[in-house]
Parts: structure tokens; C-alpha cells; sequence
């Protein structure tokens, strides 16, 4: 079976894991929405399981392509956060900074935005995906969607080593394997990448390890990680608007940025955990430094008026710290009842130093210029200390042997305060507040039948309550801007899981609606734009998503999502003007897309994969008038394992589309579009 990820937990261990004979998807015990153990069909909202073995199966090796099968979930790959960046839309929504980013249980990133751009799927043994809120456990910083990379422990590991070449020079040698397996167990893991694109001017160069160290100590389990990444990216270029539309007489790989456009990378994160009986306490330190040159046509007179080739850029320096520690306890109060109560805090602490430079872009091929040669602005500032703390407990009652309730409460505590200076003026800004979030679900098996070919039916309903801290503006310009009220959301979901054929069948169809209230949005009063909060929007739809193993080699996944994702009540300052947007489409929302996958390999002999995903039509501003065609993908695989040796050729976006997929939000009206076809060879072999 091809879905079979097994199930890495700190104690108490559990049983049933993917994998195992007569164990589907729904049976699996997940790590994401619950400290409670419970298996995928008894937690009461939608959430996906996507095993390493799949995931290599498919060669997948970024964010867009291992989501790629899952039930209204798309990635857009690159972006303002250059090549490796990705945005993730789940429930219709794709706004970075409201999705949640794990890396074996920690937040990465949650503070201020999620570090997609430095996510490296090697030795990945599995990943779990929450759609909409998680306001227990994790608080404000799970808004929208959860995603939780989780590798193999230490003294476990992939335990190959893989070499990879492919289109405009690619080259990738990566490889996991294990140091030693009893008393102090270990393991490690690393990717050197170089990656190049149909822009040749664009680039990724990326050194990343992971070592994971484990053993007994006093009674209890010890654990600690070292992660490091060094990467090096040459940023690419959005496509402007013009004339209602796409410019067409700028080429698509155009790149706007200066000559010397980087945005460089050094992350290093250490994590410390203690596990002993019910009881389980992790600290993580994350260090982030990014340095960043960047430029964006446009310029003083906007992105409509690309005729001058006039464009504005940047340099900038950003230090990000983050602090993470969560400790708490779970036990068994009854036969029926199970309770997890614990405390967790992440300090998050933000620097940022900007200088702008105005620069002019050449229409006829000639180089632009270097960032180095041109004069720059003063210097800006920018400082950020957030505190989001919070005191939780969660429940599971099982009042039956086929009705449940899982629920949760959190008391948060979220203090902020940010400064930020240039030659003019200088200012402090702080905020302290004390609120509850929560959520409430139930579960019903209504069907249960082992010997039969449907085995379980389990109907799931769940409300969930959480806010969180407006979203903190990175950009060039904005280097102090006011702190607003928090934003807040609530979200209703009823949906239903089966599965059946002996753990060869699963399927997942749900329905939710979602309020997001207190959105930031900008107003004009007396001529002087200013942010506030006050916008409203809503997202309704219904997400199917099913497995099917007809044999123990071949696996076909289907899934489909339509979102109808509208503003509420949002007045807006578009264009000078005050403008209500009630009633719109949010922008590149598709109402409706999906995905088809097949998966057939075995131990030896040949092996292949192909993915298709659809989505529809969209509109590429606020307003609604701009729309733009639906569009399909097509990524596969075709390879033959060896005993030892595994040769797969890989090819993604096999049909060369080029749709905007993401909006620049430093470049105005500016699109990122789909990352050109791509095809590489790889070579594996296993270690002994």
C-alpha cells in the first residue's frame, strides 16, 4: 500500500497506524488537532493524511506538489518570498500569515509569517492537514489551516540517498540515514540544491540538515533536534496589470529586479522535548536572518503605466526570534472521559532595517542596473515583540460506544509592542489583551461493520471560536504602522467519513462556513489614507476527498473542493476612492477545483504516478472585472526499482501553463504566474 505512513509519537505509543493490514487513512491516529490520541474518523473536523512513501512515490519535493491530491487545497509556488516560497490556500482562503506552519509539533514562523520558504520534504515521514482553525492547542497563531511536517524520529530515517538533474542545469543530492538505534538514538538528514528556471536571471540554492538525537533519561524519553538551513535565492518577477489585463508586451520570465537581487537565508532552530508517562514538555529557540534586494515595476506612477519602465526596489535586513515552550499533561479521568490540560508560549521578536531606490527598467534587453549604483532613501525601522501565551485544556467524552464529543477551551493572553524610527520622528506602540478561544465538535458512527465492505460511517459536526493579532506589514514602506484590533473568525463544519474494503477505501466529504470579521482594510479621511480594522468576509463550500487501493500496488485518489468566498461588508480605498465591496468575489478564489491522482509501484519492478489538478475561473482583482480561464496541470513520474537502486524520471506542469496564481504584495497589481514545466532524472540507491 502506497499510503502507509507510520504513525511517530512520543509516548504512550499507539496502535492503529497507516500501513498496517486492514488500517485506512481514517484509522490513523493524528498528532495535529488533538493531544488526545484519536484516529482521523473521530475527530470531528476535516483533516488529511499524507505518508512519505506517497510523497516520494510522486516525487514530490515541494509544498504545491505534496498537497496536490487534497480535497480544496491548492499551492501557489513562489512569490514575493522568491523561487522556494509558497502560499497555501485552504477553505478558499490564501492570506500567509492566518495558516499555521509545524515542523515536528513546532510553529515555524507563527509569530509573524509562516517559513514556507525553507521547508525541505527530505526524510518527511508524513504530513497532517487542518482545515480551519485550531484554537486550543496552538491559539491564535492556527487561524485558517494547520499544516504539520512531521520527519522520522531518531534512529529512524528515509535511509536512501538520492542524486537529481534536470531542466536549466537543476542539480539535488539529498539523503537520510540512521547513526544509531539503541541507547542514544540518532539520525540525520540533508539536501544540497541548486535550482534554475526558464527565467535565467531567477534561482535557489539551498544547504539544509537535520539531526534528531533520542534516549532514556531519568524514567522518560529525551529528545533533541538541530536544524539549520543556508539558502540563496534570486528572486523572479510578477506580471503587471495593464489595460485590464495581463500585460502582454512583457514577456512572461521578465524579471524587474536589479542586477544584484537576492534574497538570502540563515535559519537555525533547536529544539528540546522530555516525555515521561502523561506528561510532555517541548522548548524551541528558532533564529531567522534574511537579506533581501528586490525591485518592482511600477514605480511613482503605478503599476497601469509601464511604458517608462519606471520601478521602485529595496534593500533590507530582517532578524527574526522565536521562543516556543508548551508543557502539558494527559490522562484518563474515567473509562470514558480523556483530558489534556497544558500551558505554551511563543515570544516572537522582529527586526527590520529598510532603504528604498527608484530605478528605470529597459523595454529593449539591456541589463538593469545594479542597486549598488543608486542612491537610496534614509533608513527605516521596524520593531516588533509579540508574547502570545495561553492556558488550554481539551476533552474527549465518549458518551456511547458511537457518539463522542471533543472539546476545548483557551485562555489567551497576547501582549504586543512595536517601535520603529527614521531621521523625521520616532514611535511606540503597545497592546495587551486577555481573551478566550475555543471550539466544540461531536462524532457519530451511525455505521460500523468490520466483515463487511463498508466499515465505518461516522457523521462529525464542530464550532470553533479563536482571533488573532492583525497581520504585521513587512514591506519597504510600511515601517510603523498603528496596531489594530485583533481579527476574529468562527467557523461551522458538518461533514462525514468512511471507509471500507479491509482499510482500502476512505473517503472524507465536508461542508463549512466561516466568518473572518475585523479584517484590516484601508480608508481615506481628510485626503490621508490610513489602516483600519472593520472588513468582513465569509467563506462557504464543501470539500470531498477519497482514497481507493484496488491493488496492494496501485492506489487512485480523487478529491474536489467549491469555495464561494465573498466580502461581507468592506469598505475600501481603491484607487483614492472609498469603495464597498460587499457581496464581491475575494480575489484568484476558483469556485471550484480538483484533483485526480493514480500511484502504481511495488518494492521492485516499475513505478509511476500521474496528477492532474483543475482550477477554475477566477477574478484577479477586488472589483470583479478583470476574470481570468480555468486552467489544469499535469505532474508525473515514471521509474524502476532495483533491489538497491531506484531510477525515476519526473516531469510537473508537463503542459508548460503559465496562469497567474498569486498577487505580488509589493509590486501593485502585479501577478506571480505558474512555474514553467520542469523534468529531472533521479537516482536513488539505499543504504545499507
Amino acid at each position: 500500500m502506497l499510503i502507509a505512513a507510520a504513525v511517530c509519537l512520543s509516548p504512550p505509543a499507539l496502535a492503529q497506524q497507516l500501513g498496517q493490514p486492514g488500517v485506512s487513512q481514517l484509522d490513523a491516529v493524528q498528532v495535529t488537532a488533538s493531544r488526545i490520541a484519536l484516529p482521523v474518523q473521530e475527530v470531528p473536523n476535516s483533516i488529511s493524511l499524507i505518508s512519505g512513501e506517497e510523497l516520494r512515490a510522486r516525487g514530490a519535493e515541494d509544498l504545491r506538489s505534496a498537497l496536490a491530491l487534497l480535497g480544496g487545497v491548492t499551492v501557489a509556488a513562489g512569490g514575493d518570498d522568491g523561487p522556494a516560497g509558497a502560499a497555501p490556500g485552504l477553505l478558499g482562503l490564501r492570506e500567509a500569515d492566518d495558516f499555521l506552519l509545524l515542523i515536528d509539533g513546532i510553529p515555524a514562523g507563527a509569530a509573524f509569517l509562516p517559513q514556507f520558504a525553507t521547508l525541505d520534504l527530505v526524510n518527511v515521514q508524513r504530513i497532517e492537514v487542518q482545515r480551519g482553525m485550531a484554537p486550543v492547542f496552538f491559539g491564535t497563531t492556527a487561524f485558517a489551516g494547520t499544516i504539520n511536517l512531521i520527519h522520522y524520529p531518531a534512529g529512524q530515517a528515509q535511509n536512501d540517498v538520492d542524486a537529481a538533474y534536470g531542466s536549466y542545469g537543476s542539480m539535488r543530492l539529498s539523503g537520510a540515514g540512521v547513526l544509531s538505534e539503541t541507547g542514544v538514538e540518532q539520525s540525520l538528514s540533508g539536501t544540497l540544491q541548486r535550482s534554475r528556471y526558464s527565467d535565467s536571471r531567477s534561482g535557489l540554492d539551498r544547504a539544509h540538515l537535520l539531526y534528531r538525537l533520542g534516549t532514556e533519561l531519568a524514567g522518560g524519553a529525551a529528545r533533541l533536534d538541530i536544524n539549520t538551513t543556508v539558502q540563496h535565492q534570486r528572486p523572479s518577477s510578477p506580471t503587471p496589470i495593464e489595460d485590464g489585463a495581463l500585460a502582454t508586451e512583457v514577456p512572461i520570465d521578465f524579471n524587474q529586479n536589479p542586477a544584484d537581487a537576492k534574497i538570502d537565508t540563515n535559519r537555525f532552530q533547536l529544539v528540546a522535548a522530555y516525555d515521561r508517562g502523561a506528561w510532555s514538555t517541548n522548548l524551541s529557540v528558532t533564529q531567522q536572518q534574511v537579506h533581501r534586494v528586490q525591485g518592482f515595476l511600477g514605480g511613482d506612477e503605478g503599476a497601469d503605466d509601464i511604458d517608462e519602465g519606471d520601478a521602485e526596489g529595496f534593500h533590507q535586513a530582517q532578524n527574526f526570534t522565536e521562543l516556543y515552550f508548551d508543557s502539558h499533561m494527559t490522562r484518563r479521568l474515567a473509562e470514558s472521559l480523556r483530558a489534556s490540560v497544558g500551558f505554551n508560549e511563543l515570544y516572537g521578536l522582529a527586526h527590520q532595517r529598510s532603504r528604498a531606490f527608484d530605478y528605470t527598467l529597459s523595454f529593449d534587453g539591456d541589463p538593469p542596473p545594479s542597486s549598488a549604483t543608486l542612491p537610496t532613501t534614509d533608513e527605516e525601522t521596524l520593531k516588533d515583540l509579540r508574547s502570545l501565551a495561553g492556558l488550554y485544556t481539551q476533552m474527549r467524552w465518549d458518551l456511547s460506544k458511537t457518539v463522542g464529543l471533543l472539546g476545548g477551551l483557551r485562555i489567551n493572553r497576547v501582549d504586543e509592542r512595536r517601535s520603529g524610527a527614521d531621521t523625521d520622528d520616532s514611535a511606540d506602540l503597545s497592546s495587551h489583551r486577555t481573551r478566550l478561544s475555543g471550539s466544540l465538535g461531536g462524532d457519530w458512527r451511525v455505521w460500523q461493520d468490520p466483515q463487511a465492505d463498508l466499515d465505518d460511517v461516522v457523521l462529525y459536526l464542530s464550532y470553533a471560536n479563536s482571533f488573532q493579532p492583525a497581520q504585521l506589514d513587512l514591506g519597504p514602506d510600511d515601517a510603523l504602522n498603528p496596531l489594530l484590533p485583533p481579527e476574529s473568525a468562527r467557523s461551522f463544519e458538518l461533514g462525514v467519513k468512511a471507509d471500507g474494503f479491509d482499510g482500502r477505501f476512505d473517503a472524507d466529504l465536508s461542508a463549512f462556513v466561516v466568518d473572518f470579521d475585523n479584517q484590516p482594510l484601508t480608508t481615506s479621511s481628510g485626503g490621508v489614507p490610513s489602516m483600519v480594522a472593520g472588513g468582513r468576509e465569509r467563506y462557504t463550500g464543501f470539500e470531498f476527498e477519497t482514497h481507493y487501493h484496488p491493488l496492494p500496488a496501485l492506489q487512485l485518489a480523487a478529491s474536489y473542493g467549491y469555495n464561494d468566498a465573498r466580502y461581507r461588508n468592506f469598505e475600501t480605498l481603491i484607487d483614492d476612492d472609498n469603495v464597498q465591496l460587499s457581496g464581491k468575489h475575494l480575489p484568484l478564489t476558483a469556485n471550484s477545483v480538483a484533483a485526480l491522482g493514480l500511484i502504481y509501484g511495488q518494492a521492485h519492478g516499475p513505478r509511476a504516478s500521474l496528477t492532474g489538478n483543475f482550477v477554475g475561473t477566477r477574478y484577479l482583482d477586488s472589483l470583479n472585472t478583470i476574470r481570468t480561464p480555468a486552467y489544469t496541470t499535469l505532474d508525473a513520474t515514471l521509474g524502476y526499482a532495483f533491489r538497491r537502486f531506484t531510477v525515476v524520471l519526473r516531469g510537473s506542469n508537463l503542459g508548460d501553463r503559465r496562469d497567474p496564481v498569486l498577487e505580488s504584495e509589493l509590486g501593485e497589481s502585479q501577478f506571480y504566474r505558474l512555474v514553467g514545466r520542469r523534468i529531472d532524472v533521479q537516482l536513488s540507491a539505499r543504504l545499507p
